[in-house]
């Protein structure tokens, strides 16, 4: 197939020339004469539609194409499954202060408080109401989100003091932790590295596919996977361990409320049940399963009758889809006519929660969650061990800056880079002095922790809070 091989200006006009030359009496052309400016406009416009055609295929490229063109790809590769990741409103919570004790202070939802930078305020209003209740100076946390999206409202601790709304009786308003939720509009280099990935893991059930998939949840509330990484048994098995994380180090969320109560998930078995499923899922297989059943020895109207079965013995549990396997040789193999089954249990909630709904798939909801795991397979979304590091050294500066200052820039920038990190990547030490030094108006920096690469395991994640960071 021959390729496509624009032409420029000169090119085109001298083949022009040269033909008109050769079909003619004409033994050449002056610059100055009347056809040679008519066939350089015909060939202005010829090279002009080479460039456009050109332009075309470079847009047409995920590669090369940028901004809506890119979108745009994306929509005629995978409609309606891959989109851009939108901007996201930073968000924490606040304390709001008085000088005195007396009365009630009440805080309304819609109240509007402020940090500033070098372009102004950073405003924030509050998504719940709060009081500073009496007796008391300080009111409890209330919630607050930033009015605009994107990374400029990831303010550090301490940065909000201003009231933008006039409130009677309160004078202050502090953020305790540092906000690191919101970020821009998705770049079109992350854009493009996600859209391949997906395109890559559309055969399923490879580790490629279970990263790409796992990267593309994301919740009502803006949550969403940053990170995954699959492990699986040197000993192949059958089963893998999906970890994912948002980027805070703490994706992990469960509920408790079975274990208080029991999830009775089979209260009259019709008989001859051998898989049963708790209601919810996926179980967080923490120690706390507990399976039991009801074997008539009294009415399971009363709640008498259960026993509790041996896992391995008695019962196999596939903690990601909430299933209990009866085993043949076990106490109960298979449910009789009016046998009830309960079980405590915790059960993750969140993202890994939505995450191991899309690797297994739910047939109520397809193009949201279509299934990405292998038959016969068992992939486990977890959470990786977060592990904290700490940053000691000491700075120095040039003259004309202020220490604390570059001193600040410098923990921003350390952070940024630690809690950017992937799962299972390892913290370089030359990495945060390179970060470190490339802060303006910074001379040096000695570092006494850590004094070494710090190694992180696959099913590890490093991150690190402004309060581990000790720069002098």
């Amino acid at each position: 197939m021959p390729l496509f091989q624009p032409r420029n200006r000169v090119q085109i006009l001298r083949e022009m020339v040269a033909r008109t030359v050769a079909r003619s009496r004409l033994v050449g052309l002056t610059r100055n004469s009347s056809l040679f400016h008519l066939l350089a406009a015909a060939a202005n416009e010829d090279a002009e539609q080479y460039f456009q055609m050109a332009r075309l295929r470079e847009l047409f490229s995920i590669d090369r194409a940028t901004g809506s063109d890119l979108d745009e790809r994306a929509a005629e590769i995978v409609p309606g499954i891959i989109t851009r990741r939108t901007a996201l409103h930073a968000s924490g919570t606040v304390a709001f202060s008085r000088p005195g004790t007396t009365g009630t202070v009440t805080i309304a939802v819609g109240t509007q408080v402020a940090a500033s930078d070098g372009d102004g305020d950073i405003r924030f209003r509050t998504t719940s109401a709060g009081t500073i209740p009496a007796a008391s100076m300080v009111s409890g946390a209330i919630d607050v989100i930033a009015t605009e999206a994107g990374i400029r409202g990831n303010v550090e601790a301490g940065d909000i003091v201003k009231l933008i709304t006039r409130i009677p009786g309160a004078t202050g308003v502090s953020n305790a932790a540092k906000y690191s939720n919101g970020s821009d509009r998705e770049s079109d280099q992350s854009f493009r590295a996600r859209l391949k990935a997906f395109v890559q893991a559309i055969s399923r059930g490879t580790p490629t596919a279970l990263e790409a998939f796992a990267r593309n949840v994301i919740l009502s509330d803006g949550r969403r996977v940053l990170f995954s990484k699959v492990v699986e048994p040197v000993i192949p098995n059958g089963q893998s361990e999906l970890f994912i994380d948002d980027g805070s180090g703490s994706v992990e969320e469960f509920s408790s409320e079975f274990i208080t109560s029991a999830d009775t998930f089979l209260a009259t078995a019709l008989g001859g049940e051998t898989s049963l499923y708790t209601a919810a899922r996926p179980i967080r297989d923490d120690g706390s399963f507990v399976l039991e059943v009801n074997t008539l020895a009294d009415p399971p109207s009363s709640g008498g009758g259960f026993v509790a079965l041996v896992r391995g013995t008695d019962y196999e549990l596939n903690a990601a889809r909430g299933q209990a396997e009866l085993l043949s040789g076990g106490a109960v193999p298979a449910m009789l006519v009016g046998y009830g089954a309960r079980a405590n249990y915790r059960y993750y909630t969140g993202l890994i929660q939505e995450t191991q709904r899309v690797i297994d798939g739910d047939p109520a909801t397809p193009l949201r969650r279509p299934g990405v795991r292998a038959g016969g397979t068992q992939v486990f979304v977890k959470a990786p061990a977060t592990v904290f590091q700490t940053v000691t050294g000491g700075i120095s500066v040039l003259a004309d800056f202020d220490p604390l200052l570059v001193g600040g820039e410098v923990e921003s920038v350390v952070q940024d880079y630690i809690n950017t990190l992937d799962i299972g990547a390892d913290v370089i030490l030359n990495e945060i002095v390179e970060r470190a030094m490339g802060v303006v108006g910074m001379f040096d920096i000695t570092l006494s922790a850590p004094t070494a690469n710090q190694v992180v395991l696959a099913n590890q994640v490093a991150r690190i809070t402004g309060a581990s960071i000790t720069l002098i």
